[in-house]
């Protein structure tokens, strides 16, 4: 099954969230917050659509939000990425100052052409949103691992990469906040809601 099952994988200090953290699990918001230890963005490096080098230094100071992706998923991606744009959506409403980004777990693949393509089959607005490629894939899977806990892991057999379907918040000195249903149990209202109250704070 594609979706990123996080139940059994045990982080000290944190195991009471992979609990709960599985699309199948309940709620569409999960504070991260209230782990032993906080959950922190890494350094990271690569370039967006445009080819424009972007790191973690990037988005300091500013609320953001992040997802996985890959341009060729058989999948979650076509279930995620619109519910991202329709988070998007909301945020350009409401005036809310949350930047939005994609990291590809397929960079050999997902040139920055690509992601641009793919931004603009789903009318994303690049203003707000940047997809990130130009990493190596097992920097991407240290990434991903040692900021949001989650692992990616090949499936050739399925031609497909297992990635999680969480979308995850992070407040403007990179710690990660939330975990939200970006898949099956994603709830629009609740989720605008949260960050709502978070960035208006």
């Amino acid at each position: 099954m594609f979706a990123f099952m996080m139940t059994g994988i045990m982080v000290a200090g944190c195991s009471f969230l992979y609990e709960d953290a599985s699309e199948s699990a309940g709620s569409p918001v999960i504070d991260v917050t209230q782990a032993d230890d906080p959950w922190q963005v890494v350094d990271f490096e690569g370039v967006n659509q445009f080819g424009e080098t972007i790191t973690n230094e990037t988005y300091e100071g500013e609320w953001w939000l992040a997802k996985t992706i890959f341009t060729r998923c058989p999948g979650v991606c076509n279930v995620m990425t619109p519910n991202m744009k329709e988070l998007q959506d909301g945020i350009i409403e409401e005036d809310l100052d949350v930047h939005i980004v994609g990291f590809t777990v397929d960079p050999d693949f997902d040139t920055p052409e690509r992601l641009e393509d793919y931004g603009e089959a789903y009318g994303v607005d690049f203003e707000s949103w940047d997809f990130i490629t130009g990493y190596s894939y097992s920097e991407m899977q240290r990434v991903i691992l040692e900021s949001f806990n989650a692992p990616i892991q090949e499936l050739p057999e399925q031609e497909d990469i297992m990635h999680p379907v969480r979308f995850y918040l992070m407040s403007p000195d990179g710690q990660v906040y939330r975990m939200y249903s970006g898949e099956s149990g994603f709830d629009y209202d609740i989720i605008m809601e949260d960050i709502r109250s978070l960035v208006s704070a």
